[in-house]
């Protein structure tokens, strides 16, 4: 296991150290007093600490859940009857939000009385050293990215080697993004090389190593995306500069509006495991074509899952300029959709030049993509 000390999840043992440390750290604490109002109770709260298990049913997840009931209308689960608690999975999940994708995920998760999963995450957003500490004590496995060819193929070998272990070995379920970083259109697309890392080191054939992850699509829909102007403004950055690249405080500035941002209603959905299809493949196929296929199935079971709002509909004719949905929204949810895209619209006031017709359409994009997903995953 020592091979994994630097990127695995904190032992139990290892916790109370990186409380210590982490209550000792001002950055931390003024990260925690801009989203937390009760920081003596926080604080309280985090020192009792002794366990992974313990942060998170008493630190995290209260803290999440208030979250959710003040930036959104409603945290919907659907599916969560195709896990069975005795099992480890592999969930894999379009990615909308940096920090809180797999962490709505942990507390549905955790209310229905399911193990959390270990979280895979980027280590591009730990960009003060105190998160490191935090995210291990909430089961987080540290992807290293931005490196050499060299080094990046020895780490996928490492991290697939990690996964494996603690699927097989520990029973630890394991939550993963279908993809590197946020599709900004909203139009998820699963890459074929996270199915490639995962099953590198299961030790069988490709589809043997697949099956063995037991696979479960995660389907996350948000009315709105908090997030949406900051995506249309980098779109417009990057089409009038194609050398523009974004600084860390834009993540920065990404997780806090992500957090803290109004996102209507949510809705997680689990597929049932994609085990029975990918033991359908041929195998005859060669190994970038059974990728591909795995990717395929992947992508099905993700857009199947999408929870369609009144605004995607609207997004999608106003896009379109015809009325092919006017049946499945109301005028006052026209009205209402409208008023949210130009508010977020009027919040991209630092662009020198704003095209805004520009922006509007990417804005409305992101919002008839998992429409458009959906329909085409369903109609087979």
């Amino acid at each position: 296991m020592k091979q994994f000390d630097d990127i695995r999840p904190f032992n139990d043992d290892e916790i109370p150290a990186a409380i210590e440390i982490l209550l000792k750290e001002e950055y931390f604490r003024r990260a925690m007093a801009y989203v937390n109002a009760d920081m003596d109770s926080f604080f309280e709260d985090l020192s009792k600490v002794r366990t992974s298990e313990d942060f998170q049913k008493t630190v995290l997840f209260p803290f999440i859940r208030n979250l959710a009931g003040y930036t959104s209308d409603s945290l919907e689960n659907i599916g969560f009857e195709n896990i069975d608690s005795s099992k480890a999975y592999t969930y894999i999940s379009n990615h909308r939000d940096i920090l809180l994708d797999a962490t709505f995920l942990g507390l549905l998760l955790d209310e229905r009385g399911i193990p959390t999963p270990e979280i895979a995450l980027g280590d591009n957003l730990l960009v003060y050293p105190w998160m490191n500490n935090l995210v291990r004590m909430n089961k987080s496995i540290i992807v290293y990215r931005n490196m050499p060819l060299i080094k990046t193929h020895e780490e996928a070998h490492r991290l697939s080697g990690y996964i494996n272990y603690t699927l097989k070995e520990n029973g630890h379920s394991v939550w993963i993004a279908q993809r590197e970083g946020r599709a900004k259109d909203s139009n998820d697309r699963t890459q074929e090389s996270v199915i490639k890392m995962l099953a590198m080191e299961g030790g069988e054939d490709m589809k043997s190593n697949v099956m063995a992850l037991n696979i479960l699509p995660v389907s996350i829909s948000y009315e709105y995306d908090p997030c949406d102007y900051l995506k249309a403004r980098e779109f417009q950055l990057k089409r009038d500069n194609p050398c523009y690249k974004k600084a860390p405080k834009d993540d920065l500035t990404s997780m806090s509006t992500g957090l803290l941002g109004k996102k209507g209603n949510i809705c997680f959905t689990i597929a049932k495991s994609i085990n029975p299809e990918i033991d359908n493949i041929p195998d005859n196929l060669s190994r970038a074509e059974f990728f591909a296929a795995v990717a395929v199935i992947m992508d099905r079971g993700i857009h199947g899952g999408y929870h369609i709002y009144p605004g995607n509909y609207v997004a999608c004719d106003e896009l379109t300029g015809k009325n092919c949905f006017s049946g499945k929204y109301t005028s006052q949810d026209k009205d209402k959709f409208d008023a949210y895209i130009q508010g977020q619209l009027d919040k991209i006031a630092d662009l020198p030049e704003p095209d805004f017709d520009f922006l509007r359409a990417k804005m409305l994009e992101m919002y008839v993509n998992p429409l458009k997903n959906k329909l085409k995953a369903i109609m087979g």
